[in-house]
């Protein structure tokens, strides 16, 4: 007799080995990040060596009040005040809340799939039957969600976008998990509400109040008054105005506690909401020529929840072209969605209109309507053209021999055959052959095209894994001798100096700006301020003529040169994607 394991069992389980998977390589140098989470986690470290909450404490004068306290004060707390000052504890907290919001992806749409028959048609008619398929649907969801390239990038480093994700999406998951309970509430949900959303905005800034207010005003206009948008001449709209009001006052009084609280409030007005705010709706250039130019223009919003899909981006396309055929068919048979699924697109449409205002544009902006993009691609799963996922298969399909071509580089550049596993090259060609496998097969299409970015996102863990390791560490030795000792390191980004106090822990970090590390050869100069400095170079070259080398670690590189050209990635990988790093000194003394 075979043993059949069920379908969402199925699902339900890969999605967790998926979020577990985002533990891998959690505390290594080497993740995908935003480039500025060094920067904040030198103003953390700096604020918990003072022994205040408050003022925020920063070597920079022009980056201090630049991001609200609760985002360093959730690092100051998971780095023990500096006790337990490592990556990995100021990152767990960032995949906790990415946790949550993966649950509240998975909930929601098993809700909508099993209250809705028309949302990807059960195979069995029975309810137990829809409410397998609706399980199984939930897991596909938080599997896409965790397999965006925004949520792995922004979702697991210490300056994260998942905390006022969890926040502010929170709310429209609430609404749209019971909508007309919550929105006829008189005074409890506005109270929450207004609770949450400033929550979140302590971690991001005030101005998440317009988008949140605009969305949950498009709520109750259209979901809980059943009206159309122009129609606000309509009986209730004083109500429902000042509760989106009550709900605003309430968040912005929360975000308010950190003028009260922090003994220098005229400097947070100044830095924080002067200078990091106000100014995104500046520009010398003009209103106009920015929003229609290519770095910070509207297309950068209008196709930001395609871009922040990652490899997933022609399903989330497909999804958006198979939302609009539905809508059309439904509007031919005068139906209508529900209104769960209402309230996703609005959310949707609420934070891409507000921030297609400001002039400084970017696809970040977009990161807390993601899961809400995901619940869509899972409700619309079906019936999604196959090509969308056919050609995400193929992209996938290059990135696992990206993921080799650097491994490859690695080896070459080690001089060690075995540096990886024979399992990590294994993993990648079934990675790959699947991809082949799923574009031909038509049955295997969708079930492959689920967990495919996933698996070029792990591969990419797993292919950094052995620089975050010993190669990447100098000597315990080395360590002690630098206590106490300044040591120069190259920096090359606001910040990027901070990953030194987790390599040298306890020594003095002394930066120097060098655009291209690798390049850098007035070393010389260096010894001025520091008896000891860092000194980054190609493989094969020496760091310096007149210099004592005392240890050596491996490196990626970062922020390569243009005028190396993309070629240089396949004919020298092992010098455009890694550098040694030597600590040297002067000879004589």
């Amino acid at each position: 007799m075979k043993l059949r394991i069920p379908v969402h069992y199925i699902w339900i389980s890969l999605s967790i080995a998926v979020a577990l998977g985002y533990l891998f390589g959690l505390g290594g140098d080497h993740i995908p990040r935003n480039g500025d989470e060094l920067v904040y986690a030198h103003i953390a470290r700096l604020t918990a060596e003072s022994g205040h909450w408050l003022p925020l404490v920063s070597s920079y004068d022009f980056m201090r009040n630049t991001k609200p306290p609760v985002l360093f004060w959730q690092a100051m707390v998971a780095g023990g005040w500096g006790e337990h000052w490592t990556l990995l504890n100021l990152r767990l907290p960032s995949v906790v809340y990415s946790w949550a919001i993966a649950l509240m992806v998975g909930l929601l749409t098993w809700k909508i799939v099993r209250g809705d028959a028309s949302v990807n048609a059960a195979p069995a008619n029975t309810a137990e039957g829809r409410n397998h398929h609706a399980m199984a649907m939930g897991g596909i969801a938080t599997i896409i969600y965790l397999s965006f390239f925004s949520t792995y990038r922004y979702g697991r480093p210490f300056l994260t976008s998942a905390p006022e994700t969890f926040w502010l999406f929170g709310v429209f998951f609430a609404i749209a998990w019971s909508p007309a309970k919550l929105l006829a509430s008189r005074w409890k949900f506005p109270l929450i509400a207004g609770l949450a959303i400033g929550i979140g905005s302590l971690y991001k800034s005030f101005a998440m109040v317009v988008p949140v207010g605009f969305g949950l005003a498009l709520c109750y206009q259209t979901i809980g008054a059943r009206a159309a948008l122009w129609q606000i001449f309509r009986r209730g709209i004083v109500v429902d105005g000042a509760k989106v009001f009550a709900i605003c006052v309430i968040a912005l009084s929360i975000f308010g506690l950190w003028f009260a609280l922090d003994p220098q409030p005229g400097e947070v007005w100044r830095e924080f909401v002067v200078g990091e705010n106000a100014g995104k709706l500046k520009s010398s250039m003009g209103y106009f020529k920015v929003a229609f130019s290519g770095s910070s223009g509207f297309m950068v919003i209008l196709t930001g929840y395609f871009s922040n899909a990652g490899l997933l981006l022609p399903v989330s396309v497909g999804c958006a072209w198979a939302a609009w055929r539905s809508f059309r068919q439904r509007a031919a048979l005068g139906q209508s969605i529900t209104a769960a699924e209402k309230v996703m697109w609005l959310w949707l449409l609420a934070l891409a209109l507000v921030f297609m205002l400001p002039n400084q544009r970017s696809t970040r902006y977009l990161i807390p309507a993601m899961p809400a993009v995901a619940i869509l691609i899972a409700l619309y799963w079906s019936r999604i053209p196959r090509i969308w996922f056919s050609i995400t298969l193929l992209l996938c399909l290059i990135g696992a021999l990206a993921m080799g071509l650097i491994g490859f580089g690695a080896v070459r550049a080690t001089q060690n055959q075995w540096l990886y596993s024979p399992l990590f090259w294994l993993f990648l060609v079934a990675t790959a052959a699947c991809c082949v496998i799923g574009v031909i097969k038509k049955e295997f299409t969708r079930p492959i095209a689920a967990m495919a970015s996933f698996a070029v996102l792990l591969a990419l863990a797993w292919v950094t894994a052995p620089f975050n390791g010993v190669l990447g560490e100098f000597r315990a030795e080395t360590i002690a001798k630098l206590q106490g000792q300044a040591v120069s390191v190259p920096t090359n980004f606001n910040g990027q100096f901070e990953r030194y106090q987790f390599i040298i822990k306890g020594a003095k970090i002394v930066p120097y700006i060098a655009e291209q590390p690798v390049d850098y050869t007035d070393v010389e100069a260096l010894f001025k301020t520091s008896r000891y400095a860092l000194v980054q170079r190609r493989v094969g070259q020496a760091p310096c003529a007149q210099c004592r080398i005392l240890d050596v670690r491996w490196d990626l590189r970062s922020r390569q040169d243009e005028k190396e050209g993309t070629l240089a990635a396949f004919k020298t990988p092992e010098t455009f994607w890694y550098a040694r790093e030597y600590l040297v000194e002067r000879l004589t003394p």
